[in-house]
């Protein structure tokens, strides 16, 4: 059940809620301007998500994305087989890091549509964020398939770890690019979130690279600093030197990606804290008892469950999907920190009555250090906390959703 639960979690909300969105966008054209208008829309809607400044990002998101993936597979390359010394896995730590950072890259998707469909409408967003998807996965492939070709040519002149199997060792960055599937319905619901407000506000033409920003950064604030970000951009429109716009753009993003959680966050944070340590004990002695595995599934899914939960509660009552994860931030950590609380303790015992990690059950060394050390291994811990926004952004999304159709805005 809880696994389920947990599969249910991770892979549906954002499909179904991009789809809904897509067709009742497509279904409200179709209605209004009839099947022609509707092409007549999409043509726009490509000219529109290509202009400029649009494409001079797209060539800068190809480029960083080469340039980081390369330079990370050569780092990767210098330390894999460092990671029995090191006592962690060092694949599976960048196998898990490339999860992270296809979750970072749906964010960038999701804000740079939500920018564009503020401006140009929810169809132009939809074609900027897939291009920008796009162009992040065009980067990449550009700068790992020479290597991957390398590899495969000979074998011989690259590292060799005992527990990969042979054409695996690059398996890092093509975990990285499936998981960009991931990324997928963040264009549709970015510019549905950028262009929700554009039937009451006029939307002001994008003027630069710095305009762009400061509407990324003021998408989406609360209520309660609303107004302010919109003085923030109609500040930015009335400024022409381009030196003091990119100041004043730096400094407002800066302002707005600080707005600090909603009020009232400690208290969701303080329960998702209770419920991680008294679940936690809870798995671990009953696992004991039972003779099962160990607990690294409860950590995985229970948090994940947790903050979906949170994160959609909060978007629901506040409409906006920013407040909804920075309502989220605090809950994470406090699952985090009781993770380790309750897990030290209980690894010790795993390892003094069973011979067995906490984490998997499998065999332990000899002593409490390692037992300690399993709770602590970076790739679990990283992989935890993937999941963990995974859960947290599709109740962040599906929150405001519906938030906002009980309120009609």
């Amino acid at each position: 059940m809880l696994e389920t639960l947990f599969l249910v979690v991770v892979a549906l909300p954002l499909p179904l809620l991009a789809l809904t969105v897509l067709v009742v966008e497509l279904r409200g054209a179709v209605r209004v301007d009839g099947l022609r208008g509707l092409a007549a829309r999409i043509g726009a809607a490509l000219r529109a998500g290509i202009r400029r400044p649009v494409w001079r990002g797209l060539l800068a998101v190809v480029a960083t994305a080469g340039l980081l993936t390369a330079g990370l597979e050569q780092c990767y390359l210098a330390a894999v087989a460092n990671g029995s010394r090191w006592g962690f896995d060092v694949a599976l730590l960048a196998v898990v890091l490339g999860l992270l950072l296809s979750v970072l890259t749906g964010g960038l998707v999701m804000l740079t549509a939500a920018a564009v469909g503020r401006a140009r409408g929810f169809g132009a967003g939809t074609v900027g964020g897939l291009l920008t998807l796009l162009g992040v996965a065009v980067g990449t492939a550009a700068a790992h398939l020479p290597l991957r070709a390398a590899y495969l040519a000979d074998p011989s002149g690259f590292p060799v770890v005992d527990n990969l199997g042979a054409g695996d060792l690059l398996i890092p960055a093509n975990a990285f690019l499936v998981a960009l599937l991931w990324a997928l319905p963040w264009p549709v619901l970015g510019a549905a979130l950028g262009a929700h407000r554009v039937a009451t506000e006029a939307p002001a033409p994008v003027r630069d690279v710095w305009h762009h920003l400061l509407n990324l950064a003021t998408t989406d604030l609360p209520e309660n600093r609303a107004t302010w970000g919109t003085a923030l951009r109609a500040e930015l429109a009335s400024i022409d030197p381009r030196a003091e716009r990119r100041r004043f753009a730096l400094g407002g993003a800066w302002a707005a990606l600080r707005s600090g959680p909603p009020q009232g966050a400690w208290v969701p944070a303080a329960g998702v804290a209770v419920a991680m340590a008294a679940g936690s004990f809870a798995a671990s002695r009953w696992s004991l008892a039972h003779e099962r595995g160990g607990i690294l599934g409860f950590w995985m899914s229970v948090p994940t469950i947790l903050l979906f939960a949170v994160a959609l509660l909060t978007a629901y009552r506040t409409r906006s999907f920013g407040a909804a994860l920075r309502a989220s931030a605090p809950a994470g950590a406090a699952a985090m920190v009781a993770v380790i609380a309750v897990g030290i303790p209980e690894a010790v015992i795993w390892a003094n009555r069973r011979a067995g990690y906490l984490s998997t059950g499998d065999a332990v060394p000899p002593d409490w250090q390692s037992a300690v050390g399993d709770v602590l291994r970076p790739e679990f811990l990283v992989a935890m906390a993937v999941f963990w926004i995974i859960g947290a952004t599709g109740g962040a999304a599906v929150g405001t959703a519906f938030g906002r159709l009980r309120t009609r805005t």
